[in-house]
């Protein structure tokens, strides 16, 4: 029993002796001496006043550093003890291994800074940039979390090279455009967009364990001056100040960021005589005391003109140790400053104090960012980080369209003002671009009367002449990838009937082209409603005298023909199979079957009429019908989805979700002008632009000239633009209740909203 008594007090005295080597007294009392302050208090007896002062500076690493000059810059920092290093320009694979000498070498570890606001590429030429802060400020607020993934990236990117501190996010407001140096690195001119996605970004970021630094304090945003050749000047009053310029930073405050950068700045309501990053009044009342501020404030640049213009030697870098910033950024002339501050702070028991504690907190910050990473290794970020990129810049681009697409009423306005003049009653417009369908809504009603059905994205129209590029064309290009056509082989090798006519000099590729000499239209339905005896009038008509452009659907109802022969399946058998089933195109269709309500009724007809005297569900085209609803140049009905699903195959080389339908080479070939040098703006089937782009063309000016498509008698067009990714469907039922007058073309809606959609993606 004696021996536990024994034990259990020596136990008890070793526990207090414990105890009281981990308790210390202060101002405040008896205090528990945290791991953190022993590392500090253990750093802080090791450091002269010299290199207290010094480990307040973060200077510059110069450019082009070869390894001796490496060394020798190397042991300059740590003669001075310098606090940190800031990286401008070069390489990654540089700034790796200047990193891993220098905090090798480092008698107290340093802090390693970048300036990557829009990411390492900013500074690192082979790194990745990502766009700059004003693109991201036109997200809507339900994407706010791409910004995070962005600094959330960008401060996995700096952990892996070893960076602590990243100058960013900006939030200044942007509010003046003449300003020349905020501009595009704002998130732009409302300050809670501004707040709020400097909070993702600055919260992205330190998730990475990486400093963040809001800046420039106390905003920068509204001035015509640049602070790195003189001193901007802000005139604003008090109330604005605290209500504009500092809201985004006191957020960001609330939120828990980290670091806070100030400007060089002259702020006349709040102090006149010095600027901003020298003002005690602005740094210490405003940031540090009012605004609650804990974290590391560090100046802007010392060695822009706007303090150097004034300071001279190191008395910049001894008024902004006196204004309350931690961290001296750049100071001039490192060895003066030191030596100013040193000089005041032995006359000034007050300057020594500030020294000391402004270099506990920066020794505070090391030992939570920098000591608990000391011996990871310090590497390049590879293609894995390129990628991660790509897919936030994806994301963003894709939200943006989509926003721009739902938020934008020109298309609207475009649709209503052909509505109001009855152009048309209704439509579908379909709109893709890079891949993603930004764009899929539908107009008005299937007629006129006020009870009639409204229109919706799965109402079927009549394609009328886009027939001709959806089913004619698609399969005599499948048949050229199967090696069973040539486009300069004559149609009469598979159709025998042209042999003994006009025609039996007709080529594939002349035919597609529009410049085969056939006429450009018959009323051959008012002779016969055969399908062979229409085609058997198609042989038996006259050409014209040469062979210049001339659109023609003879031509096309031959190709048809010419595809049943070889295939030995009708037309619209072999699309079906060929491409519509297999990419899920179930509404793509001649001859359609569904209920009535779902069509898109057309013209009055007193000879086919469907539904109260209207061309309803059977195809508007007097020969397609009388030909039993399939023929090559009408016939096809459709939604503008599906059809830009059609077109997408077409932009992507032939190929549409993993399956391939047509080689690239023939979706080039076919698609590129064949017969230019005799005028005709031709593709093999599709329309192209003009030579010279009119506002009166059928496709609008700002397409390209690799772009191609084509349009409809019923009021369609589809056009395909490579050089910009876009597909672009209109579907409508202009003709309906008669086709005369053309409102729809005369006011140029199909174009116009084309051009629409060309300037939301470019604005």
């Amino acid at each position: 029993m004696k021996r536990l008594i024994v034990l259990f007090f020596a136990g008890v005295l070793l526990g207090m002796s414990f105890a009281n080597a981990q308790q210390r007294f202060s101002a405040r009392g008896l205090h528990f001496r945290s791991a953190q302050e022993a590392w500090v208090d253990s750093v802080m007896q090791k450091l002269s006043l010299e290199q207290r002062i010094a480990q307040l500076m973060i200077i510059r690493v110069p450019l082009n550093l070869d390894d001796q000059q490496a060394a020798d810059f190397s042991t300059r920092i740590n003669g001075y003890g310098i606090g940190g290093v800031c990286f401008f320009a070069g390489t990654a694979e540089r700034q790796a291994i200047m990193t891993r000498r220098f905090q090798t070498e480092a008698q107290v570890p340093l802090l390693v800074c970048i300036d990557g606001e829009w990411g390492l590429g900013m500074r690192l030429k082979d790194t990745y940039s990502f766009p700059r802060n004003a693109r991201f400020g036109k997200l809507p607020p339900e994407a706010d979390s791409i910004v995070y993934r962005m600094g959330e990236e960008i401060g996995r990117q700096c952990r892996e090279m070893g960076i602590h501190i990243n100058f960013a996010p900006v939030v200044d407001i942007n509010s003046n455009p003449k300003n020349p140096v905020i501009g595009t690195r704002s998130f732009g001119t409302d300050r809670e967009r501004v707040a709020q996605l400097g909070i993702m970004y600055a919260l992205g970021q330190q998730s990475q364990g990486v400093i963040a630094t809001a800046k420039h304090f106390p905003g920068h945003g509204d001035t015509d001056a640049d602070s790195h050749l003189e001193l901007p000047v802000i005139n604003h009053t008090k109330e604005y100040i605290d209500s504009i310029d500092t809201y985004p930073f006191r957020r960001l405050i609330e939120a828990g960021v980290e670091g806070v950068m100030v400007a060089h700045l002259q702020v006349n309501a709040l102090d006149s005589k010095r600027p901003s990053s020298l003002s005690p009044v602005i740094v210490d009342e405003l940031l540090r005391q009012k605004l609650g501020f804990k974290g590391l404030v560090v100046t802007d640049g010392l060695d822009m003109k706007g303090v150097t213009n004034t300071y001279a030697g190191g008395t910049g870098s001894l008024e902004a140790l006196v204004a309350g910033n931690d961290l001296l950024l750049l100071p001039p002339d490192v060895p003066q400053a030191i030596e100013t501050i040193k000089q005041a702070a032995l006359n000034d028991e007050h300057i020594r104090s500030l020294v000391d504690m402004h270099c506990r907190r920066v020794l505070e910050a090391k030992y939570t960012h920098v000591i608990p990473y000391r011996n990871d290794s310090i590497r390049v970020p590879g293609e894995e980080h390129r990628a991660v990129c790509q897919a936030i810049v994806d994301d963003l681009n894709n939200t943006l369209e989509l926003h721009a697409f739902a938020t934008d009423r020109r298309i609207d306005s475009l649709v209503q003002r052909a509505i109001d003049a009855h152009a048309t009653p209704g439509c579908q417009i379909a709109v893709m671009h890079n891949g993603r369908l930004v764009f899929n809504r539908a107009y008005g009603h299937l007629t006129y009367d006020s009870i009639a059905e409204p229109v919706s994205t799965s109402t079927l129209y009549d394609l009328a002449s886009l027939t001709k590029v959806c089913a004619t064309t698609l399969a005599v290009m499948r048949l050229y990838d199967e090696g069973k056509i040539a486009l300069d082989d004559r149609l009469a090798k598979y159709l025998p009937y042209l042999d003994t006519t006009d025609k039996r000099d007709i080529t594939i590729k002349q035919a597609l082209s529009h410049c085969a000499g056939l006429k450009a239209f018959d009323a051959l339905w008012q002779q016969t409603s055969n399908r062979d005896s229409i085609l058997l009038l198609v042989a038996q008509s006259k050409l014209n005298g040469n062979k210049n452009y001339c659109y023609s659907d003879f031509g096309f109802m031959l190709l048809a023909d010419m595809v049943e022969r070889i295939s030995g399946q009708p037309l619209d058998t072999f699309v079906t199979q060929q491409f519509y089933q297999p990419m899920g195109l179930h509404n793509t269709r001649f001859n359609p079957s569904c209920q009535p309500n779902l069509v898109a009724p057309t013209e009055q007809d007193t000879l086919r009429p469907d539904q109260d005297g209207y061309i309803w569900g059977k195809v508007h085209d007097p020969n397609a019908y009388a030909m039993g609803g399939v023929s090559g140049h009408a016939g096809l009905f459709s939604t503008a989805t599906e059809l830009a699903r059609l077109m997408q195959m077409l932009l992507d080389g032939g190929e549409l979700d993993g399956h391939r339908y047509l080689n690239k080479a023939t979706v080039d070939l076919f698609t590129a002008r064949h017969f230019a040098d005799a005028g005709n703006r031709r593709a093999l089937g599709f329309d192209k632009q003009l030579f010279n782009p009119s506002a009166n063309g059928q496709c609008c000016p700002e397409a390209s000239q690799a772009s191609y498509g084509h349009t409809g008698f019923t009021g369609t067009m589809l056009w395909v633009d490579p050089e910009q990714q876009l597909v672009y469907v209109f579907l409508s039922n202009r003709v309906h209740p008669t086709s005369s007058p053309n409102l729809l073309s005369q006011m140029n809606v199909r174009t116009d909203i084309q051009s629409a959609i060309y300037k939301i993606l470019n604005q």
